[in-house]
């Protein structure tokens, strides 16, 4: 008999939003405003444009899923690019054809650019991860926009330091011009909300110029508990790592599937079950967190039992 079981189904929720900001040459100065950002309780200023009234943008459902198939098999697998990957990209569609902003740590004046900056929140026992992508044209070029995408990469310290693909992970609709005698700012949030702390390393951290990210320390465990062992994180539990998963898109969301699968040759009537997650980072403290339940698989005169228990995390975009 085989079974499979869910643990847990998780909703961690996606949200983009984006605007565009025009100014004069002349009020250069005036735009910029220095902003006092935090990671958790490390804070830090910052020379930006105002990051308020964005407005709601389109999420790429299927550049997600990549994002998140390549970060997890670099976690997991210690498969991932070492060679250095722009963290960020804006391509902007114009009546000539394209017009591209890459990485750039700063603002600066009479260049093209994107640089970004990280928050991390905490309230109660729920994380809130923030991506601000701030492209910027200072140049004397001029043209015409019918579309903006932006392009990350995630990246993780599995073995080396390692980095996804470039994908496109947000994009909209929007016309404006940019004359020769103005400067175009474009803020880009990306965030990924309230995650309960055992869910934290199920997020998968973008590339950051605070080289945040998480390393190989980190484990993913499920206890199965036999009623003759010590059923707590790092006890003697008959116990399994995550090893494998399964990424699919439905509808508006990625679903990431991690399976695991036990053995029995007696009749199981309830399982215990604990699931245990230790994320360890560069620059930010250790997260971790746990969560259990009992399942109860139905009993035949099956003289073998197989029993697959699934962690499902859902990444719900809006």
């Amino acid at each position: 008999m085989v079974q499979k079981l869910v643990l847990k189904n998780e909703v961690l929720k996606i949200k983009g939003r984006v605007k565009v900001i025009m100014v004069k040459k002349d009020d250069f100065d005036k735009i910029l405003k220095l902003t006092k950002l935090r990671i958790l309780n490390k804070e830090y200023e910052a020379l930006v444009p105002p990051l308020d009234n964005l407005q709601k943008n389109t999420i790429d459902v299927n550049g997600l899923a990549t994002l998140l198939q390549e970060y997890y098999t670099d976690l997991f697998y210690g498969v991932g690019s070492i060679n250095t990957t722009t963290p960020a990209q804006m391509v902007l569609t114009t009546s000539g054809g394209t017009t591209t902003l890459s990485y750039n740590s700063n603002i600066k004046s009479n260049s093209q650019g994107v640089t970004l900056f990280m928050q991390v929140f905490q309230e109660n026992n729920s994380y809130t991860f923030q991506y601000y992508y701030v492209g910027f044209d200072t140049t004397n070029s001029s043209y015409t926009t019918s579309q903006i995408e932006l392009y990350v990469s995630a990246g993780s310290g599995s073995t080396l330091y390692s980095y996804t693909d470039l994908v496109r992970i947000a994009y909209t609709n929007l016309t404006f011009t940019k004359t020769s005698d103005s400067f175009l700012f474009i803020v880009w949030l990306i965030e990924f909300q309230n995650i309960p702390s055992y869910l934290v390393p199920f997020t998968p951290i973008l590339q950051n110029n605070f080289d945040v990210y998480q390393s190989a320390n980190s484990t993913y465990i499920i206890y199965f508990n036999n009623n003759n062992c010590n059923f707590t994180c790092g006890g003697n539990c008959p116990s399994s790592n995550l090893n494998g998963f399964i990424t699919h898109v439905q509808n508006n969301s990625v679903i990431l599937e991690f399976p695991t699968t036990i053995s029995s040759t007696t009749s199981i009537s309830n399982i215990d079950i604990l699931f245990c997650v230790t994320g360890t980072y560069n620059f930010m403290p250790r997260f971790s967190g746990n969560i259990s339940t009992t399942l109860s698989p139905p009993v035949s005169g099956a003289s073998y039992y197989a029993i697959t228990v699934t962690i499902t995390v859902t990444y719900q975009v809006s």
